[in-house]
């Protein structure tokens, strides 16, 4: 998943990548293609919380079986 940070040179919004020791900056250029960027993450993050909550729900019956 892409980090988005506002770049050190023109102050846009860009996607954020670091490779190795080299931190690059990628415009993003429609606001709309910003929020949706926005909610994918938002929705990533309630999917990874609900299966860390299951797994350990998963681990509580094994434990009891």
């Amino acid at each position: 998943m892409s980090d988005i940070k506002t770049c050190p040179k023109c102050g846009a919004k860009a996607k954020y990548k670091v490779k190795g020791t080299i931190e690059s900056f990628e415009a993003v250029q429609d606001d709309e293609a910003f929020k949706k960027i926005g909610q994918l993450k938002k929705a990533m993050q309630k999917f990874k919380d609900k299966a860390e909550a299951l797994e350990k729900e998963l681990e509580i019956l094994k434990t009891k079986i």
